[in-house]
Order: C-alpha cells, then structure tokens, then sequence
C-alpha cells in the first residue's frame, strides 16, 4: 500500500542536469561564498536545465554494480522497476563534476600548487571510479593575469595544469573576482550543460546496447525498464519529444507482459508512473493527448484487480490514479480562465473519492472496517436503504461471498485483525509494487503460503487501522472547489453530501450539518423522494446530538409527511417525541439534553420555527373571503390547515400575525383607546387545543377581525401554530408559515370545469356557518394546490350617505382662478361630525401634462397646476399665483373644515378655486367630504370547522369576543364621500407677433439705430367672452419705444374666436456686445372672463383679473459701419424736377471709401453725378443730392441706389449672387442690402392741372 498511498517525489521533481560543485569553502572564504551564490541564485527565465549540489572533495558517490558481460542474456530480472534508480540520477550520480581551485595565474609556487590540485582532481576521480562522469577544473583567481585566458589557451603552464591533473585543455576555465563575474557563471553554465546533456546522451547508449541484447521472450521486464531508463536520460536532456517518445514504448510493452495476480501490484505501480510522466509531457503539448491516454490507462487496468484478499487495493489504486491526474490537470490549467467541463479537474477528484468510499466498502467486508451508513453501487448511486439506521451500531464482519470490484471476497477470518506485521513488511522493497514478504524475483509457485498469509492478513489489519474519512474529505473538497469555479451547481450535490457523511461518522456534527444544509433545498425540489429523506434523518440526528431543539422539530415535521420514505414504524417514534405530551418525550428530551449540559432558557417566550420552504406534514393557508370589505361589515379570514401524514397531530394554539397600514387622515375606525400608527400589527389567536386526524380532508380557522384595530388595509405576515413539545427548560415551540415567501405548489390534479365555482360556494358556507355543531354536506373532494393565497385586503370607510354636487361653467382656462361650488347635503339618519372637503387634483385624459416630460421632478406639480378649498383659499391663490410660487405637491391637495355639527337635511357651499398656469390639457378633480358618526360595528370571534372525508362539514366550536360585555355599543367611524370631475384646460387666447419694416414689410432681421415696427395679433380661443383690462410690452435690454409707447385703450371686448391687433414702432440700441441675436420680450396680458349671463348665480365669486404671458420673436440683429437716409417729397409733379437727397453717415472711428451709382429708369431723367466715390472721415456724414424729372404720372419706382466699397467687379459678383439666393433665403442677404431695402422705393407722381385740363 506504500507504493499506492505515497507517490514517489522524484516523479514530481522537472529532471534536471545534475552538477557536482567542490573545493569551495563557503565558510572561511567568501569569494567561494559569491561563486556558490552566483550558481544557486541565478534566477533567470531563460536559465538551463541545471541542478547544483555543492559537495565535499571526499564525498562518496554512488558506485556502480558489476555488469554481466558474457552471460547478460541468461539474466532473469527481480523487478520491473527500482525504487532508488530514479533519485539516484537526479540526487546522487553527477553527471559533471566541477574541481574548484584557487591559483594565480602569477603564484610563485605555481609547481606546488599544480601538484595540489591534481591530488585535488586524483581524490575526486578515485570516488567517480567505474562512473563515466566528467571532471572539469575551474581555477579562482582574485586579479587578472595574462599567463592564462577566459578559456585556457594551450600555453605551457596550462599545458602543464592539465597534464598533471589527467584532463583535456578544454575541461579547464578560470573564474575571476570581478563586476563580470556573473556573466562568466552564465557562459561556464552552457558549457556543463553541453558536457551533461553529453553524459546523459552517452548513457542513454549504454542503455540502448543492452536492450538490442535482450531475449523479448524471458527478459520482457529488462525490456521495460531499458526503455524506461533511454525516456528518462531524454527527459534529463531536455528532449521532451523523444522522451514522450520512449515512454509510450516502455507502457505498450507493459500492457504486453502476462500479469499474474499476484504480481499485478507491481505492474499496475510501474504502469501508473510511466503514464504520470507520459501524461505530464502530454500537457506541455497537447492536452488532449493526456486526457486520452489516462483514459487507456484506466480502461486496461479497471478490471486488473488482483488478489481478491486484498481487493481494496484496486480501489485504492484507481483513486489515487484520479487524484495525480486531476493534479496534473489542474496545474495545466491553473491560468485558464474557463475550463470546459470534459477537462474539467474536478471530475476527476470527484472519482478518486467515489473510489475511496468503494475501498473502504470493500475493507469493510475483507477486514471489518465501519464502513459508515453510505455506500456507493457499482453504478455511482448512493445506497439510501440504510440511511435511517443508527450509526452507533458496532461493525461486524460480513461473510462475503459475491464479488467485490471484479474480485472474489474471503470469508470471515479465524485470524484476528491485530496480527504481527512481519518484519520485511516494515522495509520496502529495492523494486516499485513487490511485497514484502516475496523474495526479489520469486515466483508465486515458490511462496511459502504461510507466510503469504501471514502477509495479507497484516496487510488487512493495517489497513483496518485506516481513518478513510481524511482521504475523502479532501478529495471531494478539491472537486467543490473546482465545480465552483467552472459554475457547475448541479455536481455539487454528490460531493457535499459524501463530505457531511464522512463529518458524520467522524462524530463532527457541526460541520456534517453545515454540509447537510448547502444540498437539502435541492433536493427538496426534486421528485426523488429517498434522497431528501436521507439527508432530513441526518440533520435530525445531528440535531439530537447538538441539542438544537428547532432543527429537530424542523426535520422530525419533514420526515413525518408523506414525502419521507420512512417506515411507519419510524414515523411513529418521531411522532411520540414531538406530538404526545407524557413520559415518553420527558424522557426523549432529557437524554437528548444529556449529550451537552444543558442551557437555561427564558420559558415565556416560545422559540418560533419557520417552515416556510421545508416539506413539512402540516401546510397552512390564509385567504380573506373578499377583496376589499367595509368598516361596518365583518372581515373575516380563513386559515386552512392540511395533514399530509397519516398520524394524529396535535396543537395548542393557532395565531396570525396582522399587518395594518393607516394614515392618520384615513383613519376608518377611531375610540377612545385607539392608538393606530402609520404601520402596526396585530395578532388574533384560537387558544384552544385541536387535532388534525386523517380523517380529515383538512381543519378551517375562520377568524373575525376586531374592526377597531384595521387600518385601510390588513395583510397576513405571519401564521403560527403551538406544539406540545418543550425541552428540558420547559421552553415552547411555535411552527411559523411565512405565506408570501412561500412558492405556490405546482397544479397536478385534473378538475373538472366548474369545479372553482363550487369551491367558491363550499367557502360561502364556512363563512357564513355561526353555531356550533352546524352540519354541511359537500360531495366535492378539496384539491389541495387549488387552494390559493389571498393575503390582504382593504378595508374601506363606511359608505357614506351624503349628497355631494359640483357646479362650474367649463372649460377651464390657463392662469384663470377658476371657481367650483361644492354643495353638500346631509341626507344621514344622524348628525355628522367634523365635516371636511378635501380637493386632490390629479392628471386624466389623452391630453395628461402629468406624462410629459418634465425637467426636474418639482416641475410635475408646476404643470399640473394648484388647487385651494374655502373662502380664505381664494385669496391664498391669487397672491401665490402673482409670485408663481407653485413648486410644491401641496399645491396640488388642499382642504378645509367646514362645520364641526350638520344636522341631517341641512346643507353647505364651499368654493373650490383651481389654478393650471402653465399647461393645457384634461386634468382630473377629486373632491372628498370627510367626517364622522356614530355607527355599530361587528364584533371580533373564531371558529374552527372540520372538512371530513365522508363530506361532511362540521363547525367543531366557536369563540365571539363581545366589546366591553355590551355587544350593541356605537363606535365613532369616518366615512368618505368622493365625487370626480373633468376639466378641460384650454388656453384663452392665441397670439402672433411679427416684425416689420417702416414700409410694412416683413423683416428678419433688423439694424441697430434703425427703427422697426412690431405688430401684436391676440384672438380669443375659448367659448366665452373675455375683457382686455391692460397690455404690457416688456422690451428687452436692448430695444427701445422710438419715441412715446402708445396703449390700448380699456377695457377692451373680445367675444369667442375675435382678434386685436397692437402695433409698436421700435428700435434696437447699439449692438456693444455684438450680439447676433435680439430678444424682443414679453407681452403682458391682463384679463378677466365676462360674466356669461346677467342672472348668474349669485353665489358664484365675481371673476378676478388674470395675467397671461407670452414671449416675443427673437431676430436677427445687424450692425453696419456706416448709414444711409433718404429725403424725399410726399409727392411730385409731371415734368417738374423735385430734388432726392442721400445722406451717407460714417458710424465708426476708421476712414470709410464708398462707391455710389444711382442706375438710370424710363419713368425719370436726373441730373448729378451717376457714378461716384466718396470717403468718409469718422463720425461724418455727407449728403448726395440728386434732381430728378419725373416722365410718368402714377405710382413709380425710383431710380436704383447702389452703394458699395471696392472695385466695380466685386459688386457686380456680390449683386448677382444676392439677387440669386434672395428669393429663397432671406437671412443670407448682406447687411448692405437690407439697408437699401428699407429706403423708400417709389413715389407719386401728379399730372398737371392744365394738361388734364386740356386731355378733359
């Protein structure tokens, strides 16, 4: 078991040159001690394949064995392999040996010193003797010397060095004390290395000579060990391929040799290291090559038993086998960031523990070892037949007699198990796999059987002895990690479970439960019921050895359902310690509370057990039998409790835990007692004994709700149910459902169609069922998943009696106060308390401003708009809605008290002011009236009712709670009445603005100092008339009236769909800042809506003045360097000259040249210059004049002013590219030409008196 337990470290060790280093006394020189450093620290990537041992001059090496010349093919091998050959070559057996020597290349007594050295060199060689080891002489110098070179030149004294000491002038080199000396290290390491690799590839012949003489039919194990030995001097030259090469030789002509059984030890150990160095190459190359022939590997050798007494060495042997190949993988791919599953380390750790279980199995039943409670099948499943048995029963020897792994089992023995171990047991054998007690080379014929036995039954003994849980566990736990790592959830399962197994047999029932718990929600899930089962009695008995009072209950409630495979023998056990009260569980308690001293508990409160998520024997459901229910009516909740075993349970006491939800505002039912907050809990509680028999389909809690504890909505957090069991401390136990968390049970069963609705109607009759003993008959059979979960319900006010109506004259308009009259009318047969309107106002409609998008979450209630509640509230709105102020979500709730009594048949008004500034659109009104009255109530109670199997529906008993002993008392509720309108939002008025020209004509852009008109259009968009009160334009910086501002007069009447229009000569300041741009404004409207008729009602407030704003266009803005102004007469006369005058202003600090030509028309003949250049001196001006002859009458065009600086052809190409693309884009004329746009073009032109006179 040696050679299959322990794996030889030399196989793990990369082979490596071996290199003797001596003559260095590190301890009394140092520059001894930095040459050692420079071989033994040179930690470069690139550094050779080379092993340093630092050895005395007089160190004994390994010396060889005579070899068989003659008679070498009459040689009959003892062994396959030997155990110390391997580490004899990589430890032991040099293949240079390097002579340090100090001499100078100038000492005086070089002669003695010569003589020394090769003394030196003699003993070394004396030791080396039959060894083909090279000897190689390096000389350490302090100080350069020219006698002698970096590699010695054939001079006289090294001549003379190297004669003495018997070695070849190229086995000699120096090493001197300099910065460079490291280099000199790297260039004397190529060389060994050349010298070794030589060595290796000498003896690699040596062996290969031998092996071209063997017999194949009587020296097949010399053919495998030769081959062994050439893969293994390859491998320590670094020739990775043709090592590969002949190590796949040596394991074919393994699998060909004849295996006896009992030397089938010895091939399987010599196998399994030649496919470890077969399989470790393969993965530098190519890995699958390693994964394909480990699975050759294991496929030839998984029926090679052996022995069939020692067949848990098989399994032994396979295990470790998988565990050095997942090793070997892992290490491959230690630096992949995904593994795929078929390379996957963790299957094969997985294997090697699967293997090790069926190992101890199979020593179980050879050599009486506990093989624990769990075995693995041939086909990898887990044996669950045994699960439930104690694991303190002591282990008997099993009298075997099938087979076991592909092996014969002994009987029992007569010999005991504690027998001497022979002395040559405790000494390994000179070859890998051999026994003990065999002589090398010795044929089973000639075993003494005496002594065999005597072997294998120490060899049982020993292995009886062994603690197999600390070999799985690490395995498995190896494989967890790497299932982890890769993602693979599903194969956790096995592994976490054979690890809680073994932490159970270890008697580590904490960690056993650890592992328990990461697997039992998975195979809750499953519909493989055995399994769940197994590990629910394994958590029970850990449980009972810890004292963990709540997880034995958890599982015993899991192991009692019909889901557990238990015996009903067993079910019953569980049941009497859980369920029955009496000695029996008093007992049971206290000698599970012997197992750990015990711990004082606090008794008044129970410890609550959740079993939400476990597959319990008892299942709860809650459902409210309606939806929503009024204060004044009774809410009733229907606990349902089903039996899933077929033993009697018994309950103390059942209680749900309530959530109530309640402002204060909406409180629905008030006393004097009450103290409701904004989130509370409530619990009611059944407080008497019942049974859940199997003669029940299933038992029914119907719980009335105390209606002074609700808020607007009840929900079920919690269900809990008392059980009889109590610990030795007398502490409680409560069973907990958390319904919500719970996963609704998949719908197996088939129904028919209308079986819901008499489900529905068999729920009426429990609701309605009072008195006890009441009998029901239902031949309907309960399908447990049909029974549904309906955990809350609301609780709505009292339904209120109150007449509520809303007057107003739609629609509404943006920035209007608009008013609502809210009538009430009392038509309760009481007084009403403390009445209160309150207005919410809300988005509706297709149209809704609440969906659009908004900027900032403050801008939501801005566009939804305001909304006040009362007399006072109008005032409120209007100063708020001169400061804008509506940012806030309380703008859009508000409330009022009305009266604190109204007497039935009287009745209020209230206005209702509601304000949407910015946006249109439908927005929604909800207006409440709040108050109080005196009103009966239901009262509080229980009842439980059995559904039996023979359809009969029995209310068992029943509790009501009376309030204060006076069932008819009267308890102050609130009620609600709501009333909704539509409002339409539509904007009052439409407005469009434009800029003009003096002419009248549309402009885009207008020139700074010259004057433009802007034109206001405002028409009336809504159905009702509205009065203009005032007008407002509020220029921006820079734009100024041109001269006085002119208003409107007021008021001003517009009726539906009618328009005004207000114009307004202005003109923009100097452009300082350059702007290309000019903000106009704003356009100030103050209105008021006109009252619709003369008899309106007077109740309704008179309309109050609206404010209403509107931006103004933006336009371009120019500036010019220089003007021009046209002076004309309003008129002239036919052929009377009349005088035109041009006057050209220089607006800037520089000397302006101007050309001017004033082109010729058919309607007028002029005199003056036509074509002419000016300059302008800063700040001048400069007037043209011009004396024209009109030659028609009528309405006709000037001659044409042109104005430009620069040559004539730059004008002409600047004319004809803005005549072009003036038609379709007016923002891409010149400034010049919008300056010349804005003169006067034509003139009237009158006949004369007398020349019509005389046409007359």
């Amino acid at each position: 078991m040696e050679d299959i337990e322990y794996f030889p470290q030399e196989l793990h060790v990369k082979p490596k040159c071996l290199i003797a280093l001596t003559g260095l006394d590190v301890d009394k020189k140092p520059f001894h001690a930095s040459v050692l450093n420079g071989f033994y620290s040179n930690l470069r990537s690139d550094r050779l394949a080379l092993r340093f041992r630092n050895l005395p001059l007089d160190h004994q090496y390994s010396r060889a064995k005579p070899k068989h010349s003659s008679q070498y093919e009459w040689y009959l091998p003892k062994g396959l392999l030997k155990r110390q050959w391997m580490k004899k070559h990589l430890e032991e057996l040099p293949a240079v040996v390097v002579v340090f020597f100090d001499l100078e290349g100038n000492d005086r007594s070089w002669s003695d010193k010569v003589k020394e050295c090769a003394r030196s060199v003699e003993l070394v060689r004396s030791n080396l003797i039959t060894r083909a080891t090279k000897i190689v002489v390096t000389l350490l110098q302090d100080k350069a010397s020219n006698v002698i070179g970096g590699i010695v030149n054939a001079t006289e004294d090294s001549q003379e060095l190297c004669d003495q000491c018997k070695i070849s002038i190229e086995n000699l080199f120096i090493l001197r004390q300099s910065e460079f000396m490291l280099s000199s290290i790297k260039r004397l390491e190529a060389e060994l290395y050349d010298m070794a690799c030589n060595y290796y590839r000498n003896a690699a012949k040596r062996v290969k000579a031998h092996k071209s003489s063997l017999t194949k039919s009587t020296q097949q194990l010399l053919l495998v060990r030769h081959t062994f030995k050439i893969a293994f001097f390859d491998e320590l030259k670094q020739e990775s391929n043709l090592a590969l090469k002949h190590y796949r030789q040596a394991y074919n002509n393994l699998l060909e040799l004849k295996m006896p059984d009992a030397h089938l030890l010895e091939f399987k150990v010599v196998a399994g290291l030649i496919n470890f160095k077969i399989c470790r190459i393969s993965f530098q190359m190519r890995a699958s090559d390693a994964i394909s022939q480990f699975q050759r590997h294991i496929d030839f050798f998984k029926v090679a038993v052996g022995m069939p007494e020692l067949a848990y060495e098989h399994e032994a042997w396979l295990s470790k086998q998988y565990e050095i190949f997942g090793g070997l993988l892992d290490e491959a791919t230690e630096f992949s960031s995904k593994v795929p599953i078929a390379q996957h380390p963790g299957l094969y750790f997985h294997e090697a523990g699967r293997h090790t279980i069926n190992r101890r199995a199979i020593a179980a039943r050879l050599c009486g070892v506990t093989a624990g409670c769990t075995l693995t099948q041939q086909n990898g499943n887990i044996s669950t037949g045994s699960l439930v048995t104690s694991s303190d029963k002591s282990p008997t020897l099993i009298a075997a007699t099938g087979v076991v792994g592909g092996a014969v089992r002994v009987g029992q023995t007569d010999a005991p198990l504690t027998a001497v171990v022979p002395a040559t047991t405790n000494s390994l054998p000179e070859f890998f796999g051999q026994r003990a007690w065999r002589n090398a080379g010795q044929a089973v014929e000639t075993t003494d059987p005496a002594k065999e036995r005597e072997g294998i039954l120490a060899l049982q003994a020993k292995e009886a002895q062994v603690d197999h849980s600390k070999l799985i566990i690490p395995l498995f736990a190896r494989a967890l990690l790497h299932f982890d790592r890769c993602g693979a959830k599903r194969m956790r399962n096995y592994p976490t479970f054979c690890i809680a197994e073994e932490f159970f047999l270890q008697a580590e029932y904490g960690n056993a439960l650890e592992h328990y718990f990461k697997i039992a929600d998975d195979f809750r899930r499953s519909d493989w019921n055995p399994m769940p089962t197994s590990i629910c009695y394994r958590i029970f008995q850990c449980a009972s050895k810890l004292q963990k009072h709540a997880l034995i209950i958890s599982s015993a409630m899991e192991l009692l359902s019909d889901y557990s495979t238990l015996s009903q023998n067993e079910k019953e056990e569980i049941h009497k310690c859980i369920f029955l009260k009496n000695e029996l569980q008093v007992d049971w308690a206290r000698s599970v509370a012997s197992c750990q001293p015990s711990v004082e508990l606090e008794t008044s409160t129970p410890e609550v057990i959740d079993l939400t998520h476990l597959r319990s024997c008892v299942e709860l459901k809650a459902q409210f039998a309606k939806s929503f229910f009024s204060i004044d009516e009774a809410v009733k909740l229907l606990v349902f409790v089903k039996s899933f075993t077929s033993l009697t349970l018994h309950f103390d006491a059942l209680s749900v835990k309530l959530n109530h939800e309640a402002l204060q505002d909406r409180q629905i039912a008030s006393t004097g007692a009450s103290t409701t907050t904004p989130s509370s809990s409530s619990v009611c509680e059944w407080t008497h004994p019942f049974d859940l028999t199997p003669e029940d389909h299933l038992r029914l809690v119907v719980f009335t709700l105390d209606p002074t504890t609700l808020g607007s909505a009840v929900q079920v957090e919690a269900i809990q149910a008392t059980i009889p069991y109590t610990d030795s401390g007398n502490r409680r136990y409560c069973l907990c459902w958390f319904p919500s968390a719970g996963v609704p049970s998949p719908i197996s069963a088939v129904v028919s169609c209308n079986y819901m609705s008499r489900l529905e109607e068999v729920k009426r009759i429990f609701t309605s069922a009072e008195d006890v003993n009441t009998t029901f008959k239902s031949n309907l059979t309960p399908q447990w998943e049909l029974f549904t979960n309906q955990l809350s319900t609301e609780i709505l006010p009292k339904s209120a009696k109150l007449e509520m109506s809303l007057r107003h004259t739609p629609p509404l308009l943006c920035n209007e106060k608009y008013v609502i009259l809210c009538q009430v009318l009392n038509t309760e047969s009481a007084e009403l308390n403390d009445l209160i309107v309150s207005a919410m106002l809300a988005g509706g409609g297709a149209n809704d401003p609440s969906t659009e998008f908004s900027p900032t979450a403050l801008e939501a209630p801005r566009r939804m708009g305001s909304v006040a509640v009362g007399q006072s509230a109008g005032r409120a709105i209007a100063s708020a809605s001169s400061t804008s102020a509506f940012n806030s979500v309380d703008e859009i709730f508000s409330q009022a008290f009305l009266s604190s009594h109204l007497s039935p048949g009287a009745d209020l008004v209230c206005p209702i002011f509601v304000h949407c500034p910015i946006v249109a659109g439908d927005r929604s009104l909800r207006v409440d009236a709040h108050y109080t009255m005196l009103a009966q109530l239901p009262s509080a109670g229980a009842r439980v009712l059995s559904w039996n199997k023979n359809g009969s529906i029995c209310v068992i008993s029943a509790e009501m709670k009376a309030k204060n002993g006076n069932s008819t008392e009267l308890t102050l509720t609130r009620c609600i009445q709501s009333k909704r309108v539509q409002l339409s939002v539509t904007p009052p008025f439409e407005i469009a603005s434009r800029v003009l020209s003096l002419k009248h004509e549309p402009i885009t852009t207008v020139i700074a100092g010259r004057p433009f008109v802007l034109e206001v259009v405002l028409t009336n968009c809504s159905p009702w008339s509205i009065d203009i009160e005032k007008s407002v334009l509020n220029l921006g910086s820079g734009v100024r009236f041109n001269g006085a501002c002119y208003p409107l007069p007021a008021p001003i009447s517009l009726d539906p769909y009618e328009s005004f229009s207000e114009v307004q000569v202005l003109v923009a300041v100097d452009n300082q800042m350059n702007a290309e741009f000019l903000k106009l404004g704003q356009y100030i409207v103050n209105w008021r809506r006109r009252r619709p008729q003369v008899n309106q009602d007077p109740s309704f407030p008179k309309s109050s003045i609206s404010s209403s704003t509107f931006n103004l266009p933006t336009c371009g803005l120019m500036t010019l360097p220089y003007s021009v102004e046209l002076s004309l007469p309003p008129f002239g006369l036919l052929h009377s000259p009349l005088t035109m005058s041009y006057t050209l202003k220089n607006k800037t600090t520089l000397l302006q040249e101007l050309n001017i030509l004033l082109e010729s028309t058919e309607s007028f003949a002029f005199c003056g210059v036509q074509l002419a250049s000016i300059r302008l001196l800063p700040s001048s001006s400069r007037k043209l004049d011009f004396t024209l002859l009109p030659l028609r009458p009528g309405y006709v065009q000037l001659p044409r002013f042109q104005l430009w600086s620069g040559p004539r052809l730059e004008v002409d190409g600047a004319e004809a590219a803005e005549t072009e693309n003036s038609v379709d884009a007016e923002t891409e004329v010149s400034p010049k030409r919008h300056l010349l746009r804005q003169l006067q073009s034509h003139i009237f032109i009158m006949p004369h008196l007398e020349e019509t006179l005389t046409t007359t």
